[in-house]
């Protein structure tokens, strides 16, 4: 294991192996990065009950987002995701 900024890192292998140790020290304050041979995947992070999403308006001009599709689009999400992943897009 290696350290990324103040991370541990942890190849995919090796997690998959140690799963539980690996749970038990996250649980203890220990952040990984999960790598897929030398590419981050994942971040390991220990769970808190206060940390929430805060989405904030953007800076500069006061400008309202307006969402004026009213329609149904008969598309599954996942499928999508894997086509674009794929590059094989609509």
């Amino acid at each position: 294991m290696t350290r990324i900024e103040n991370m541990e890192t942890i190849s995919i292998s090796n997690l998959k192996t140690h799963l539980s140790a690996t749970l038990k020290e996250v649980v203890n304050g220990i952040r990984y990065v999960v790598m897929d041979r030398e590419h981050p995947v994942a971040e390991l992070i220990p769970y808190s009950e206060k940390v929430r999403l805060v989405i904030r308006l953007p800076i500069g001009k006061k400008t309202k987002i307006k969402n004026t599709f009213k329609g149904k689009v008969k598309l599954d999400p996942v499928e999508y995701l894997l086509q674009d992943r794929r590059g094989s897009r609509f």
